[in-house]
């Protein structure tokens, strides 16, 4: 792929997610997730756990008030600052 056309791509790639997070705000969403014989186990953990069938999650996204945004900034700050 010609450079010009990477950074179209990137740019359009760019557009759609935060076209597709401004299309979910204040909305409701479900996601269904269908596990066959799914087997997870964790590190220095014996035992494993096996997943048949269907996990239902559901999402509610949400503008942020001000004071919400304020205060994620205010954190992302202190994160950055240690």
């Amino acid at each position: 792929m010609s450079e010009n056309k990477e950074k179209d791509f990137a740019g359009m790639e760019k557009g759609f997610v935060a076209g597709l997070f401004e299309a979910l705000a204040n909305k409701h969403s479900e996601l269904d997730l269908n596990f066959q014989k799914v087997t997870v186990t964790l590190p220095n953990v014996r035992m494993s756990v096996e997943l048949n069938g269907v996990v239902s999650l559901s999402v509610h996204m949400r503008d942020l008030s001000e004071e919400e945004k304020k205060a994620l900034a205010a954190k992302n700050v202190e994160m950055m600052t240690h």
